[in-house]
């Protein structure tokens, strides 16, 4: 058993809370870079992050092993789709400004040149960030999976009830997006 399986069950088991704070700390970075690219903007991501954990804590007991990434992944999606069907709002919507004021609209390519077209545009992660929040859903969270929380296709497949073959298939078509994407921009 994988050494986060093996916290996750100290907690779960032995209440022993040094172990759950060193599971959270092991996966904080992917798991909140996997909610933002699920939630508009990064105030809905935290709180997403303090929901899941909260989530973790009540229902560790139905841990049964395997990928503790899957299992987080499972309970990070299952927040994010609570929140928007409690407040009623979209899980991405291209017109959602984030903090610094920007919407996933900006990040599309446009037909005409802009005015700073002359000058070499370098893609930022938040340029990377609205892109993904502008693929389809599940192709969206498919890439968040893999890369934020490198999960295997085989437990991504397992985690969103899709066969693998749909899996690989919505990873493929996700990078072609974002690649032409890219690419448009220059």
């Amino acid at each position: 058993m994988s050494e986060d399986g093996q916290l996750l069950l100290a907690y779960a088991r032995q209440g022993d809370v040094r172990s759950l704070s060193a599971l959270v700390e092991r996966n904080a970075k992917w798991l909140k870079g996997f909610l933002r690219g699920l939630t508009p903007s990064d105030a809905d991501a935290e709180d997403a992050f303090q929901d899941t954990w909260m989530r973790v804590i009540r229902s560790c007991g139905s841990y049964r092993g395997g990928s503790v990434r899957a299992y987080l992944a499972t309970i990070a999606r299952s927040v994010v789709i609570d929140r928007f069907r409690r407040t009623g709002r979209p899980t991405v919507s291209i017109d959602v400004k984030d903090e610094s004021g920007a919407a996933a609209v900006d990040a599309l390519a446009s037909e005409s040149p802009s005015p700073g077209a002359a000058f070499e545009k370098t893609v930022t992660a938040e340029d990377v960030r609205r892109a993904i929040r502008a693929l389809p859903s599940g192709q969206r969270e498919v890439v968040l999976m893999r890369i934020e929380g490198e999960i295997p296709f085989k437990e991504i497949a397992k985690t969103l009830g899709i066969p693998l073959g749909t899996a690989l298939t919505w990873m493929h078509a996700a990078t072609d997006r974002l690649k032409r994407v890219f690419a448009k921009e220059g």
